[in-house]
């Protein structure tokens, strides 16, 4: 992560959000994408299929997230997470929406829907609200950038844990632990505090570059002993081209949780020439 602007920790040249709007394993997978450079950003419906090659494409072309009614006035997107038991509900996926807002210079979160069919359309559920004042869980998280269902413990008494990645005041990535309960009021709870990355995921993340977003790979969770996941980041140093890569990582769904490199380091632009042509 690049730190020549400390009062602005974020990626300032990008940012890339990947959602599910189609959970059903029995069909190719889709995506909902955010991309590009802040306050000019776009949106696209990608799917990932569910066979041996993951093939992907582009579903429904760019548009302006600010067309979008649960996008607007979103000037930095920086995270989205499901939430519990609103996943195909009524045609439809609930995902909290955590942004920063450019003016405040607060961490800002909604709650948006997505229509599972064409035109995919993103409505607000709720008006933004201050996440220092409603999550517990992310008191002390400065930058958060993006999450991961921890395998096996979705839908357990009635949690849903998840690892949020999230960069300090110095440009150091950090994790932390996370549960969000099923019920209507979907508490929040830290479930294990922040910590380096480096020396925790040095099988899988070691060398990673600024994270983008993480996402799981379709039929390939809970699948052997462990999930798999896509994990994309950029290269290169500030006021250098950067280029956005990809590597596929699995971590086990026992107590241990080990991470595993799958595959190493690849150009987005290579493998994902389908559906990402043009994010960077």
């Amino acid at each position: 992560m690049h730190t020549d602007n400390p009062g602005l920790l974020a990626p300032t040249e990008a940012t890339l959000l990947m959602f599910a709007t189609d959970m059903d394993p029995e069909t190719r997978k889709l995506v909902h994408v955010t991309y590009g450079a802040q306050g000019s950003g776009k949106r696209r419906i990608i799917s990932i299929g569910t066979d041996a090659a993951h093939t992907d494409a582009v579903v429904a072309a760019d548009r302006p997230w600010e067309d979008s009614p649960g996008l607007k006035g979103v000037t930095s997107p920086l995270m989205t997470i499901p939430v519990p038991g609103r996943d195909l509900v009524d045609g439809g996926s609930e995902h909290y929406l955590f942004w920063h807002d450019e003016g405040t210079k607060q961490l800002k979160y909604r709650t948006v829907r997505t229509v599972h069919g064409a035109p995919y359309t993103i409505t607000p559920v709720t008006d933004d609200r201050a996440v220092s004042a409603h999550w517990e869980a992310l008191r002390d998280v400065v930058w958060p950038v993006t999450s991961m269902p921890v395998p096996g413990r979705q839908e357990v008494d009635g949690q849903n844990e998840s690892y949020l990645f999230h960069y300090d005041a110095e440009g150091r990535l950090w994790y932390s632990t996370i549960s969000i309960s099923h019920d209507p009021d979907h508490a929040d709870t830290l479930v294990a505090g922040a910590r380096p990355v480096a020396d925790w995921w040095q099988a899988s993340l070691k060398g990673i570059g600024q994270l983008m977003e993480i996402h799981p790979v379709p039929g390939r969770q809970n699948a052997g002993g462990a999930s798999e996941f896509y994990v994309f980041h950029q290269d290169g140093q500030a006021g250098t081209a950067r280029k956005l890569l990809y590597r596929r990582i699995a971590v086990a769904t026992d107590a241990e949780h080990a991470d595993t490199l799958v595959t190493e380091d690849r150009p987005v632009a290579d493998w994902w020439s389908a559906s990402l042509k043009g994010v960077a």
